[in-house]
């Protein structure tokens, strides 16, 4: 596991401080991937850095495995770097050196045995499927190779924390989604924790279990990832999200929606794994004297998990449609009532199970 506690972490800059961390507290489960974003300059690769402590904090504690790792003793912090491997956006590899040699290299700096060298990186390279390309020097690789080799010369020394420093922004989308999938390899069969700092979304929809979002140097939210996809409550996650998870009403309907004179609400409904959607909506209609009109709708996987986003106009009196929405909670369907036009903005946090806070009332 690895734990912050209250970290801190400031920099001189010419005459003034910069806080890159402020009161940082958060927990990554051993196992887990683990994913940190934000934009430039909200010390994502900072937090990164004091998990192998590359960086020192200012002020609070980092623990690995339950060690305090700013407290070790040298040796002590050397051998438990050896167990942390970091995988880089640049590659990193020696551009004089072949692949076995790039990989089989910490091996030599450990001085590990040479025939224990031969084995251990002819298995790593048949992992990445990179067994054919052993005497090849990097200039001849593409990207996707260059990394392969990155992420092979991490695992060469057994690590149990794998840190992945923005290692698929330099790639085209097919080639990240083939090292995305070799990661998730890595966590399944390796049973390696590995922390992966991101500027994409769409990174975090693919492979992570839990997701941090950083700004100015704060955790401002965290959680499981299907829970803040869902639900984004910070203004700066809910424009990530909708990087991969368009969640708006289309122009044209909203003009065609304000000029209903009828009673209505406009209601933003979760399904998770389910493919009871239609059979809901037709259940409403059919009990109670509403109707109901889709306006936007968007099914997403994350994780393997199926997530549907649907954005509905609710048509009746309001005794009807508080029927309706009382229908939604009984079947735990994830629902809530938001503004036409702000369905980004003006959305509240749940405040029961399967409902939301719903006061925000369509103009």
């Amino acid at each position: 596991m690895i734990e912050f506690r209250n970290v801190n972490k400031e920099f001189e800059a010419k005459d003034r401080k910069v806080e890159a961390l402020k009161n940082v507290t958060l927990k990554i489960e051993k196992g887990d991937i683990y994913g940190i974003i934000g934009f430039s300059g909200a010390g994502k690769s900072t937090l990164l850095r004091v998990i192998n402590a590359l960086e020192k904090p200012t002020s609070g504690e980092v623990f690995v495995d339950g060690e305090d790792i700013n407290q070790l003793p040298a040796k002590a912090l050397r051998a438990k770097r050896k167990r942390i491997g970091m995988i880089f956006q640049q590659f990193n590899l020696l551009e004089t050196k072949t692949v076995y040699e790039n990989v089989a290299l910490p091996l030599r700096l450990n001085k590990v045995p040479r025939d224990q060298i031969r084995k251990k990186v002819e298995e790593i390279l048949e992992f990445v499927e990179l067994s054919d390309k052993r005497d090849v020097y990097p200039s001849k690789l593409s990207g996707g190779q260059k990394q392969r080799v990155g992420i092979a010369r991490a695992l060469a020394t057994e690590p149990t924390i794998l840190l992945s420093d923005e290692a698929t922004s330099a790639l085209d989308p097919k080639t990240t989604t083939a090292i995305l999938q070799l990661l998730k390899k890595i966590n399944r069969e390796l049973h390696i924790t590995i922390v992966l700092i991101t500027h994409e979304m769409n990174v975090i929809q693919s492979v992570c279990n839990h997701v941090a979002v950083m700004e100015n140097g704060e955790i401002v939210e965290n959680g499981n990832v299907i829970d803040v996809f869902s639900e984004p409550r910070e203004i700066i996650t809910k424009n990530f999200v909708k990087t991969v998870i368009p969640d708006s009403v289309p122009d044209k309907l909203i003009k065609s929606i304000q000029s209903d004179t009828r009673n209505y609400k406009i209601l933003r409904l979760k399904f998770l794994d389910s493919d009871s959607t239609e059979s809901v909506l037709a259940a409403i209609n059919k009990r109670y004297d509403v109707e109901t009109n889709i306006l936007f709708a968007n099914i997403s996987e994350i994780q393997d998990t199926i997530l549907g986003i649907i954005i509905v106009q609710v048509i009746g009196s309001p005794a009807e449609i508080n029927k309706a929405q009382s229908y939604l909670k009984s079947q735990k369907v994830g629902y809530q009532e938001v503004g036409l036009g702000e369905t980004d903005v003006q959305r509240r946090s749940p405040v029961v199970s399967g409902e939301y806070a719903a006061d925000i009332v369509p103009a």
